[in-house]
């Protein structure tokens, strides 16, 4: 058991960094590393909810339940929140991508860029606050 908890955690810390790198396009190969990594991350990121489908089912059932810790509903609460910042990160980088996906034309591709740019310093902070509660 303390095994896979420390490859959680070792995925948390690889996403978290890679993350930062993220925000200088110049970094390791410019946008093209920026593309290829961010959709890895999006990989490990799914692979990470897949290692803890467990604590997500058990947390889900037993979310109104007054007995559940106050630090276990706001954990939920934040992966919640981080869920759906990583998914809209994600669509909107497939949406902006010159370089994995050419020919995709969503239109209004400013807007996509934006939110894109703006939920990713968002989900960074949240990354921070998730890695943080899960120190020991």
């Amino acid at each position: 058991m303390k095994k896979i908890n420390f490859v959680k955690f070792v995925i948390d810390v690889i996403i978290a960094v890679t993350f930062v790198l993220f925000f200088n396009k110049r970094v390791l190969g410019g946008m093209t590393f920026h593309v290829v990594v961010g959709t890895a991350i999006g990989v490990a990121f799914l692979t990470h909810m897949a290692m803890n489908w467990r604590w997500i089912k058990n947390v889900t059932r037993k979310l109104f339940d007054k007995k559940l810790p106050g630090k276990t509903r706001f954990s939920y609460g934040l992966n919640l929140l981080l869920l759906l910042c990583m998914a809209t990160i994600m669509v909107s980088g497939i949406f902006v991508s010159r370089v994995l996906f050419p020919n995709v034309n969503i239109g209004n591709e400013g807007w996509f860029k934006m939110l894109h740019i703006s939920l990713s310093f968002l989900t960074l902070i949240i990354v921070g606050i998730h890695v943080g509660m899960h120190w020991k």
